[in-house]
């Protein structure tokens, strides 16, 4: 009522309506959207999908077979690299005095010597001698000893390793086990040991057709072998002088040549013409070490000819070159909130390679989150070429942003 006049019944209506709304009709939306948006900011924000882009195997560079002999049987393997090629019939075939590799191999395992120790002091006897004369006759590859004539260890190593005389493998053999025949079943379980599965050795020095390989086997023991400092320096030696014998010269006539520092030539008329080598070689200013074998040429020039021949493909095709470069992408991020995102890798990367083998990648990354800055390490890339591996960092090529106020309020 206003100045005593009387309401008029819809304002008085309008009046008791708005007083009738509770504040509860207000303030429950309130609540639910202020709960809503409580609950949308500290959900946690979906995984960020990782896409790889780099193909996880590739190869580096043209084929380029080496030229091992079309006869026989031969292998050839780089360090680092592993096998690079190999060629001719599984079957074990006689390695003649390649054999003496092993027998300096258990001669050293059971008697060992450091470099520039000359060993114990060994007599050849009325045997030694008479042995001697048998095989000269026989026409085998000897170094004349008489009843009485003292030598070294070290010195019948390198008459047995360097001039290749089958009657010092017969001396150290009788001096290690007390007779040949027990010698070689020591050989033989020495093959065993490293896995040499297609080898069966007859005799200490290889003059018996029944010692038999595989270039494969070889390659296994001249490894092994090389680690050995006196086995490694006695077959680098292009000649070596002895006492009561005197100046004698290395059979393998490529040492010294094309990097090769050993290790031992063979023939007999049925092995034919064996080599089996290390050449040590520089390939981008840094040391690489060839190992092979040629088997079953026609005789020992043939393959001393062989050797030169993949030692030269080797020079021409053997480099350390950029397998991958610095910035490169490997893999991208997709946040739900913001555009993709590059991972790069951190560094070029430089590995031994021998044109056409297979570089294999695999990425891996860590658990990533949104704030992260351009050049954060966010995983690994892990390379794998021949026996080398290489792990290197990945980075983020640009920022990885938060997730946005507005984005999280309004996501779905």
């Amino acid at each position: 009522m206003l100045d005593g006049e009387p309401l008029d019944w819809l304002t008085v209506y309008s009046y008791e309506r708005r007083s009738s709304i509770s504040p509860l009709f207000i303030a429950v939306p309130a609540v639910i959207l202020l709960f809503l948006g409580v609950f949308q900011s500290v959900r946690g924000l979906p995984a960020i999908e990782a896409t790889t882009t780099l193909a996880p195997q590739a190869t580096v560079g043209s084929v380029s077979p080496l030229p091992l002999p079309a006869t026989g049987a031969s292998i050839v393997s780089v360090t680092g690299l592993g096998t690079l090629a190999a060629s001719g019939a599984p079957a074990p075939r006689p390695i003649a005095s390649i054999t003496k590799v092993m027998t300096a191999w258990v001669i050293l395992k059971y008697h060992p010597l450091r470099p520039g120790e000359p060993g114990p002091t060994i007599t050849t006897t009325a045997a030694d001698a008479s042995r001697y004369l048998q095989m000269l006759a026989q026409d085998q590859s000897v170094l004349p000893v008489a009843a009485g004539m003292s030598f070294t260890q070290l010195e019948l190593l390198q008459g047995l390793l360097v001039p290749s005389a089958n009657n010092f493998a017969e001396i150290l053999a009788v001096w290690d086990a007390g007779s040949v025949q027990a010698f070689v079943q020591k050989m033989n379980a020495e093959a065993r040991a490293l896995g040499m599965a297609s080898t069966t050795y007859a005799d200490p020095s290889g003059f018996s057709s029944g010692s038999v390989s595989t270039p494969q086997d070889q390659l296994v023991l001249a490894r092994a072998a090389m680690q050995n400092p006196v086995f490694a320096q006695i077959v680098a030696m292009p000649s070596v002088r002895l006492p009561g014998i005197g100046l004698v010269n290395a059979v393998n006539q490529l040492i010294g040549q094309d990097g090769v520092v050993g290790i031992k030539t063979g023939f007999t008329e049925e092995a034919g013409g064996n080599l089996l080598f290390v050449a040590r070689r520089q390939v981008g200013g840094q040391q690489v070490e060839v190992i092979g074998a040629v088997m079953g040429q026609a005789d020992r020039p043939a393959a001393f000819e062989a050797t030169r021949r993949i030692l030269a493909a080797l020079g021409q095709g053997l480099q350390f070159a950029r397998v991958v470069a610095s910035g490169q992408p490997v893999a991208t991020l997709d946040p739900e909130w913001s555009g993709p995102v590059d991972v790069v890798v951190a560094e070029d990367v430089q590995m031994l390679l021998w044109p056409g083998m297979t570089l294999e990648a695999s990425v891996e990354l860590n658990q990533v989150r949104g704030g992260m800055r351009a050049g954060t390490e966010v995983g690994t890339l892990v390379l794998r070429l021949g026996e080398q591996e290489r792990r290197v960092p990945l980075t983020l090529a640009r920022d990885l942003p938060k997730a946005g106020v507005l984005w999280r309020l309004t996501r779905t």
